[in-house]
């Protein structure tokens, strides 16, 4: 067997509940982790908040007790930052500061900090959309550092988002933009390529994830209308299905063989009906002569927006950014139930246990019973209303000097005019106290917001009688 595929098919979760490695933590957004609160409020249940150095979007990874973060700052989006913070107390045990390679415009309508790390018992692994790939020890010291963008400059309308994914020793990038894309494996020891799978150049935040089938280690890459699969050992092409919309931010989710896909709306060629198909359920099946993506089921009025889909005891959870969840069979594609949470929801939702945990944009979380019914557990509040209403008049005051005006006759992405209330609402959209990504481990949610870290401990859920 491959050297590089026996690695890669170890040691991919050694820490297990203990640790929350990436992106939406094994790739899942699903826990093991025990004694998760069910309930808080803010003055019940929060243990520490923690301030961060400038502003992030990107969500906390865990390893051995240490909360890793990323960050940048600057009118140029200049500087980048490391932090690493203890997860018993949230007192920040480092800072490291590095010179972005690419420049951009430091504004909300601009990504900050959006692609998420990843961290092992070696080290941690941070990129930003200035193209910086960094590896750090775990104690702070620079193992190496490559500049992704320094060949060809990135170009994608509000920055590189997509966050990084991992086996074994390799570290694999996705870029999506205007210029060459591709999908690339590097060496966690060295910073080295391994392998780089070209692409078609598209605009595209969504994430790369990794799953085993058949004993085979396999990168998926969404994007641009496709989803791809990758031998993660060699990066050779292993299957492709076409005619997705709107997969430009949400992130493929692997349980096993099969692969659910999140799907926005194209808001420059709006097709809700191609939109809600796109959010469907494929397997990735051996034939005789390769792999091929098998239609398990369409999906029917789900879609994603922001989070990507969440698998959780045989059920599918999409959500739109308005709040909006469908709930559908994972087996059969059949919808279960279909409402309102009462907020935005722009991070991923968790599935623990018994339990569905959507983190709202705003401070609110809604737990919900996991299952065929919509049961709603408890609500919970980081801030108080008029607390985070306060927070939020001062960031937008802040804000308003560095946000640019749409384009004339146009919304704020360049797509169809808006409302002029919804047009406001859009470009203040990611200011101040936004609610972007959590991590999961025993007895704790780290909420990471674009200027905190706060940890949430206490009140586990009880026992269904």
């Amino acid at each position: 067997m491959n050297v590089l595929l026996v690695s890669l098919l170890i040691g991919a979760d050694p820490a297990g509940a203990a640790a929350w490695p990436g992106f939406r933590g094994d790739g899942s957004s699903t826990t093991a982790a025990k004694n998760l609160p069910v309930a808080w409020s803010p003055t019940e249940n929060l243990a520490w908040r923690t301030p961060l150095p400038g502003y992030g979007q990107s969500s906390p990874v865990v390893w051995n007790g240490r909360v890793f973060l990323t960050a940048i700052d600057g009118a140029e989006k200049e500087k980048l930052f490391v932090v690493a913070v203890d997860a018993a107390t949230g007192r920040v045990a480092w800072t490291k500061e590095f010179a972005a390679t690419q420049k951009g415009k430091n504004n909300p309508m601009m990504g900050r900090a959006a692609p998420t790390p990843v961290v092992d018992a070696g080290g941690v692994y941070c990129l930003f959309e200035s193209g910086d790939l960094i590896a750090l020890s775990h104690d702070g010291g620079k193992l190496w550092h490559r500049a992704l963008a320094k060949d060809a400059e990135f170009k994608n309308n509000h920055a590189l988002g997509s966050s990084l994914a991992q086996a074994g020793r390799a570290v694999f990038v996705q870029v999506d933009h205007a210029g060459p894309s591709y999908l690339l494996a590097v060496d966690k020891a060295t910073g080295d390529e391994l392998w780089k799978a070209e692409r078609p150049s598209r605009t595209s935040w969504a994430s790369p994830a990794v799953t085993s089938v058949g004993g085979r280690a396999v990168v998926l890459a969404s994007g641009g209308g496709t989803l791809t699969a990758h031998d993660a050992a060699t990066g050779k092409e292993l299957a492709a299905l076409d005619g997705l919309v709107g997969n430009t931010i949400p992130s493929p989710t692997a349980a096993g063989d099969l692969v659910v896909v999140g799907a926005g709306e194209n808001r420059m060629k709006p097709d809700p009906a191609a939109s809600a198909r796109s959010n469907c359920c494929v397997r990735l099946a051996a034939t005789g002569d390769g792999f091929a993506f098998e239609r398990v089921w369409d999906g029917k009025k789900a879609i994603s927006h922001h989070a990507s889909p969440l698998v959780h005891k045989g059920h599918a959870y999409f959500v739109t950014k308005a709040g909006f969840v469908h709930c559908v069979d994972l087996k059969t594609g059949e919808e279960r139930y279909a409402e309102r949470l009462g907020h935005e929801c722009w991070a991923t939702p968790v599935g623990a246990g018994d339990h569905v945990y959507f983190f709202g944009k705003d401070g609110l979380t809604t737990v919900l019973r996991a299952g065929p019914e919509f049961d709603a557990v408890a609500t919970n509040r980081l801030w108080s209303a008029a607390d985070f209403a306060k927070r939020q008049a001062e960031a937008r005051e802040k804000a308003a000097a560095t946000l640019p005006k749409p384009p004339e006759g146009k919304g704020p992405g360049g797509g169809p005019p808006l409302p002029k209330e919804e047009r406001e609402a859009a470009r203040y959209s990611a200011v101040g106290d936004v609610v972007y990504g959590v991590a999961a481990t025993d007895g704790a949610f780290l909420v990471r917001t674009g200027t905190e870290l706060i940890c949430v401990r206490g009140a586990a859920p009880a026992k269904r009688p």
